[in-house]
């Protein structure tokens, strides 16, 4: 066996241990209290307040491409998409074509991955990620509605306001291998060329959401 491959089996043994001793896997433990959304059908509406003070409604960007990150400032597979700039690289892309970005935490203030409002912008500074807003789901409301999992997990939005991809941001959980494919782009690519998306939905791996 390659001294690569060697490594990688090596790290995701690591990885898998650390999820489970702080987050988990996502196990459906939680499965009965989340929703199932079927692609094609309608967003649900919310409202959350954002790091910047504002409160953020769906409806503020009708008319728009909108892609939801769940994101956990301690989950390890979090912690490697922005390590290694593919997830801002992600967000750039976002960016230059005017998709809203919208970076949602679901951690009240008893769990590990709590962040206040400073602690957010500290993050999103620090990351120099490049997104819309960071949005506070801590009663977890929005992510049962939406049927999250995981962090990383994301969902798509398209401009008549229906979900047009779910599930996660590659194929490379480890983002390591420099061959990832990016689904959130290839929807994103898909969606502003009129087209609908070819893989609308994938499996997302990490670590489970703190419900």
């Amino acid at each position: 066996m390659a001294a690569r491959d060697t490594a990688r089996i090596t790290r995701a043994a690591a990885f898998a241990l650390i999820a489970a001793n702080s987050l988990g896997w996502f196990t459906g433990a939680h499965a009965e209290e989340l929703n199932q959304l079927a692609i094609g059908t309608a967003a649900p509406a919310f409202s959350a307040l954002g790091a910047d003070g504002r409160r953020h409604t769906l409806s503020d960007y009708a008319d728009r491409l909108v892609v939801l990150e769940w994101t956990s400032p301690i989950c390890p597979f979090t912690a490697l998409k922005y390590k290694s700039d593919s997830m801002q690289a992600l967000q750039r892309y976002a960016a230059s074509q005017r998709v809203v970005w919208l970076s949602v935490s679901t951690a009240a203030a008893d769990r590990a991955g709590y962040l206040t409002a400073a602690m957010a912008r500290a993050r999103v500074a620090k990351t120099h990620a490049k997104i819309t807003a960071f949005l506070f789901d801590r009663d977890g409301s929005i992510g049962r509605e939406y049927g999250a999992k995981t962090t990383p997990s994301f969902f798509i939005i398209d401009r008549r306001g229906t979900l047009a991809y779910q599930g996660a941001m590659d194929d490379d959980i480890f983002d390591d291998s420099g061959r990832a494919h990016d689904y959130v782009r290839s929807a994103l690519e898909d969606l502003l060329a009129g087209q609908p998306v070819k893989v609308p939905q994938t499996q997302p791996q990490g670590c489970g959401i703190e419900y």
